[in-house]
């Protein structure tokens, strides 16, 4: 029933008008009531509590089949009906003020259903059979569309996407096999062994070391920038500077000399004329931005290595931290234990005992359920 409901339901919605609920006499709340009650209550296990109270037995009319000559023949029923609604109240934490259930029953036998029909039906007045409960088949008909059309009209069952953690059932947990592991494991088993892992992910970054340079100075055939080539420039102008106070021109021309050989010993000829247009310094003067020297690009562009922000570490360097994985497949680490200690059997694989409560896990309807 609730898998035709499903299938037939919009937006996993499936409203219903109301429940016809076909009992045997009983004034004891037996076992097949109690699984019959709990069937009914479990169709608004899902339902939204802000909009409805999740007492569906205000749209149930019990069925009670037979000439019912005693009202407490209706009391099983009744009794696992009430029973259901408050394991229902316990389970939600329901604010319930009155837990007194009212569920509306009719009695009945129809007696022209075939043709050996019992001829003492047949010889009674109609007063004197309906009320020993005996109806003809139209009789019944109208007497049912007048009862239920004081039942308050209409309940929506809900359905959901959920999972077992422990077995390969998927959908709504009460379309779910009966088959299912133990909660209590006593013998886990896991295929464990350490792996070593980096928890972040990777940047771009510059090996360096970093040299100052002027942003619009031309870089040299090589297409290396060495940090000699900083330094050569600085010894070339110092040079070129002291001979021109302590001489004259003849030692200004000296000093020019010394610095033009000293700086292409350096790997650049300099001259002290040219300046840099972002920061307007002399190239012979300290630069005014960071340059990688491996790839010559300047520190803010993209890098010539990959490294890990976690720890700094290159891309080829194995993890900066370890943690324990298991090798058992469709096994996580994080559900103890990965294989039933009670059959052997992976979890992930159809249970080993009947009737046990699934561990389930409840998913958006955005999710995707292929996924699990």
């Amino acid at each position: 029933m609730l898998t035709l409901m499903q299938q037939n339901s919009e937006n996993n919605k499936f409203k219903i008008d109301f429940i016809l609920w076909f009992c045997l006499e009983s004034e004891r709340c037996d076992q097949t009531l109690q699984r019959g009650a709990s069937f009914i209550q479990k169709l608004v296990d899902y339902a939204n509590l802000d909009e409805f109270d999740g007492n569906i037995w205000k749209s149930v009319l019990i069925i009670i089949k037979g000439p019912m000559l005693s009202p407490n023949l209706s009391e099983g029923a009744k009794v696992a009906a009430k029973l259901a609604w408050l394991k229902f109240i316990n389970e939600k934490n329901l604010d319930v003020d009155n837990c007194n259930i009212m569920v509306d029953h009719l009695a009945c036998w129809i007696f022209d259903l075939n043709n050996n029909s019992n001829d003492i039906y047949k010889t009674m007045t109609i007063e004197h059979r309906l009320s020993w409960n005996v109806y003809l088949k139209e009789e019944i008909k109208e007497k049912i569309i007048q009862r239920i059309s004081y039942l308050p009209f209409g309940v929506e069952i809900s359905f959901i996407h959920a999972k077992c953690k422990r077995c390969n059932c998927l959908g709504d947990p009460r379309l779910f096999e009966n088959f299912c592991h133990p909660n209590i494991n006593p013998s886990p088993r896991h295929n464990t062994q350490i792996e070593r892992y980096h928890p972040n992910t990777l940047i771009r970054d510059h090996s360096g070391p970093a040299v100052l340079v002027h942003s619009d100075r031309p870089k040299p055939s090589s297409g290396r920038v060495l940090p000699t080539m900083i330094s050569g420039a600085i010894t070339g102008a110092a040079a070129a500077a002291r001979p021109a106070a302590a001489a004259g021109p003849a030692g200004l021309a000296a000093g020019t000399i010394a610095g033009g050989i000293l700086g292409a010993a350096a790997g650049v000829i300099l001259s002290s004329n040219e300046k840099c247009r972002d920061c307007s310094n002399s190239f012979s003067e300290r630069g005014c931005v960071r340059q990688c020297s491996n790839c010559n690009r300047f520190w803010g562009e993209s890098g010539c290595r990959w490294k890990y922000v976690c720890c700094g570490w290159e891309e080829t360097r194995s993890g900066c931290e370890s943690r324990q994985i298991c090798r058992t497949p469709e096994c996580d680490i994080n559900i103890s234990p990965c294989i039933c200690g009670a059959c052997g059997m992976l979890l992930g694989t159809e249970g080993c005992i009947k009737d046990i409560e699934h561990d389930v896990v409840v998913y958006d309807d955005d999710d995707d359920i292929e996924s699990f």
